[in-house]
């Protein structure tokens, strides 16, 4: 790759990576909202049977019409009673009597057609010929009598009120009372004809009162909707298709090839959404994960295999998907807090696929999450089996509640019930089917397999116990040491304990060359030069990574090996050799260890532990102040050489790891009765031997390291 690539640049190469798996996530999310389409027509016979792909909820605006017209006719009208209707006419009833009398008393009108015309032209209304023919040939009783008369029927019909739409129907009924009344031929028709015409409508149309209310009524309609479940029968095989089918298929994306713009423009800023989210948290709260691309390609096909197996069970049955494995996954190959972002994000997305369900949502969600708490505990010995139950468990409870929050058939809920627990152990079981691979191909070290490492079949611990057994119990010492104080600063108990199983595995080459294999044997290192018995003891680090690798342990364990000396100087050999008559002519660096330093937590406390252990046990007669002045000063050292400069521990925690060796020494190392049998046999195998007893501490002090001249720190690697 050239130097000026852009994809050298960690930026560009986290916007492909975004990208990939953004378009890989569209393409499993977007399988249902881009569905397989048909074209019917209405009346057309179905060749097949249409089902929903997903729940959709719209309102049919031909039955909300339909509603609205309901509604609007059962809104009566508002009406105003207009009194100057009745008045108007009482007038007018005067005036038509008045003129026909005025008429009938002129004497100059000799025939009937021409009082008739009189009238017609003084008269305020338009009255039928038989009407007009009735008041000629009535006399002066009779007028009185007919316009008594329709003065009473007007004042009748107008106080009953009388609307527009009732008009017609009123003049009907003034002919039949009229009639009723037995006045006589000429009568009737007067009273009628003139009744007829002076009846008018005195209810008047209040317009904007009634275009109020009708308004009122309308705004208090909900649009009538109409909801398609996801997998109901839309259209049956043999039916004849109806509009509404249509209707449901185009709101469902079905018909006529529609693709659905605005949903797949919804859904791309709904994951990118949710991508750039988990990016900037990862950013903000997990920079190493966010900086290493492996870790980053990682997570992304966590997404992946979730959303896969979620859309499978989706086809069977939502609660069936073990959406958990991605949380579980992520929270054992990368880190718990990153598992509980990823069970959010994975639920938001499954949200998707479920087509927004959210008992199915809640159940994937609370079950990844407590998922995530269970793992996050598996440093003390946690198993995905009971990882398992506990997802299984909580889905059943989620559930549960929320079936019964809605009211479903209590067989029903039983039923996802126990889909959810087939759920969480699938989940479980998938995890654990996974995780090799994802740990091979990553090269990730889990708790899962450090716990593996840390067993005594393992061969390499079989070899270090058969070939090295001081080194061996040594480590046990150690691991136990640095486990109890990892517990206490925060470090990896699992990370320490297996690392200080492993750290002094190189011995296993020249075993006999360190102290706690000799067994009071002859010290080899009395024969050769300081500066080869410091390339002897050095050379233990090498041999360790070397058998590491040859056994495939993982880089974690090859690190603490390589840092748990750090760059200490070979203290006892250096003074030897200054003492030497060539002594000026020695080079420090020479009879130090490469390194490097510890860089992590873990690897300070193996440094530690290992030190304080072989300085402890080389204690002539210890006791609680000796141990206490012997860890101090192997801690102190340690800081003011630098070698704990470059791991992350403070001066509290250096204080809280001291107190913490110094009760388990002390416990461990306690003073113990020499009994006189005992003293005397040692006393016999002394003289036995032809040294006497100071001669033999003196070598017992050179063995161990602990002369006048030696440090503490090389007791136990000389």
């Amino acid at each position: 790759m050239q130097p000026n690539s852009i994809y050298a640049k960690p930026v560009a190469r986290r916007i492909v990576l975004g990208l990939a798996f953004f378009f890989l996530f569209m393409i499993i999310l977007s399988a249902d909202i881009i569905p397989d389409q048909v074209s019917f027509q209405v009346g057309q016979l179905s060749d097949r049977d249409i089902i929903a792909p997903r729940t959709v909820s719209y309102v049919d605006a031909a039955k909300t019409k339909k509603l609205e017209s309901e509604v609007l006719a059962s809104v009566a009208n508002v009406y105003d009673l207009d009194v100057a209707v009745l008045s108007k006419a009482e007038e007018n009833v005067s005036i038509v009597y008045t003129t026909a009398r005025n008429i009938l008393a002129d004497k100059s009108l000799l025939t009937n057609e021409a009082r008739i015309e009189k009238i017609q032209k003084t008269s305020p209304v338009s009255l039928p010929s038989l009407t007009l023919f009735g008041l000629v040939s009535l006399d002066e009783v009779s007028l009185a009598k007919a316009e008594e008369h329709t003065i009473t029927l007007l004042r009748k019909y107008f106080q009953r009120g009388i609307r527009e739409d009732e008009l017609d129907v009123a003049r009907k009924h003034i002919v039949i009372e009229t009639e009723e009344l037995g006045l006589g031929k000429h009568v009737e028709s007067v009273v009628a004809g003139i009744s007829q015409q002076l009846l008018k409508p005195n209810y008047i149309l209040n317009v904007r009162e009634t275009d109020k209310r009708k308004q009122s009524a309308l705004s208090s309609i909900e649009p009538v909707r109409e909801t398609i479940k996801k997998g109901q029968v839309v259209v049956r095989r043999g039916d004849v298709v109806t509009s509404e089918q249509i209707h449901a298929m185009e709101e469902l994306g079905l018909h006529k090839g529609q693709f659905s713009e605005l949903r797949i423009f919804g859904l791309t800023i709904f994951v990118l959404t949710v991508i750039a989210v988990m990016m900037g948290y990862l950013y903000k709260f997990a920079y190493p994960v966010y900086a290493n691309d492996l870790h980053l390609v990682l997570l992304g096909l966590i997404l992946l295999v979730a959303l896969l197996l979620g859309k499978g069970a989706h086809y069977y049955s939502d609660f069936a998907a073990p959406i958990a494995t991605g949380a579980l996954l992520t929270a054992i190959l990368i880190d718990a807090r990153v598992g509980l972002v990823v069970s959010i994000a994975l639920s938001m997305l499954f949200g998707v696929i479920v087509d927004h369900d959210l008992r199915a949502v809640a159940a994937a969600l609370v079950g990844s999450i407590v998922g995530v708490y269970s793992v996050s505990k598996m440093t003390h010995g946690y198993s995905l089996t009971k990882t398992g139950i506990w997802i299984a468990a909580t889905n059943f409870l989620v559930i549960g509640a929320t079936g019964l929050m809605q009211q479903i058939d209590g067989t029903q809920v039983l039923i996802q019930g126990l889909l959810g627990i087939f759920s969480g152990i699938g989940a479980a079981v998938i995890t654990t089917g996974l995780l090799p691979y994802l740990e091979h191909t990553f090269n990730i070290t889990t708790p899962i397999k450090l716990l593996d490492l840390a067993q005594s079949n393992h061969p390499l611990m079989q070899r270090l116990l058969l070939e090295a057994p001081g080194t061996y119990h040594h480590s046990i010492l150690v691991g136990n040491l640095a486990e109890a104080a990892a517990d206490l600063i925060g470090a990896d108990p699992v990370t320490v304990r297996v690392g200080a199983y492993y750290h002094d595995v190189g011995k296993i080459r020249r075993p006999y060359f360190f102290v706690e294999n000799q067994f009071g044997a002859e010290n080899p290192h009395d024969k050769i030069a300081p500066s080869l018995s410091t390339l002897i003891v050095t050379s233990h680090i090498k041999d360790g990574v070397d058998l590491c690798r040859d056994y495939n342990l993982p880089q974690v364990i090859i690190d603490m090996i390589q840092q748990h000396h750090g760059t200490m100087l070979v203290s006892y050999f250096y003074k030897r050799a200054t003492e030497n008559e060539h002594g000026d002519c020695i080079v420090e660096a020479d009879f130090r260890y490469e390194g490097p330093r510890p860089q992590t937590k873990e690897a300070a406390l193996i440094m530690l532990a290992d030190a304080c252990e072989a300085a402890v046990r080389s204690l002539a007669k210890p006791n609680v102040n000796r141990i206490e002045a012997t860890v101090r000063k192997i801690i102190r050292e340690r800081l003011h050489d630098g070698q704990l400069d470059e791991c992350n521990l403070t001066l509290k925690d250096l204080n809280i790891i001291g107190d913490a060796y110094i009760r388990i020494l002390s416990s461990m190392f306690h003073t113990r009765i020499e009994y006189p049998d005992a003293l005397k046999e040692l006393e016999r195998r002394k003289n036995k031997n032809g040294n006497s007893p100071k001669q033999l501490t003196a070598k017992d002090d050179s063995n161990t390291g602990n002369g006048a001249n030696a440090d503490l720190c090389a007791k136990k690697d000389c």
